[in-house]
């Protein structure tokens, strides 16, 4: 009786091009998403330290510093939470445009933007004008209003 099958070579071969095949697929659906995740990386971002120095509860501003090491930040987003801890933001507070590491500013906020209750704020950066321009995380350290 004569017995057919395939050999060790073709099977190794076979499971080969199989593996290749599979990584091929795999990278075909993850390079967008790792292509896409590359251009929101903003260098910029991660070497900017804005904090918010302190708070008038009254709405006549906000003291925000960029601090040393950081890079010119181009303006100033303000995210104020409620006492529920819910957010909104203000853009475009005036006074804080094209800050330099180590500058210190008073962001001064238009009231009718301003959320009716808020008890803390903080500040996120804006790297860039226009449709190039990119807003950086908030820095985490809300200030409390007084």
């Amino acid at each position: 009786m004569k017995k057919r099958g395939l050999s060790d070579v073709v099977t190794v071969t076979l499971i080969i091009l199989l593996a290749v095949a599979a990584v091929v697929i795999v990278w075909a659906f993850v390079r967008s998403t790792i292509e896409e995740a590359g251009k929101d990386i903003n260098a910029d971002c991660l070497k900017t330290n804005l904090k918010v120095i302190s708070c008038n509860v009254t709405g006549t501003g906000v003291v925000v510093e960029n601090s040393a090491g950081g890079s010119l930040v181009n303006n100033v987003k303000l995210i104020y939470f409620d006492s529920a801890g819910t957010a909104s933001e203000t853009e475009d507070p005036a006074g804080c445009l094209n800050m330099n590491p180590l500058d210190r500013r008073t962001c001064i906020l238009d009231l009718a933007n301003l959320p009716a209750a808020h008890d803390k704020v903080d500040a996120a950066a804006v790297i860039g004008i226009g449709e190039q321009s990119q807003v950086c995380n908030p820095s985490g350290r809300p200030v409390n209003c007084a």
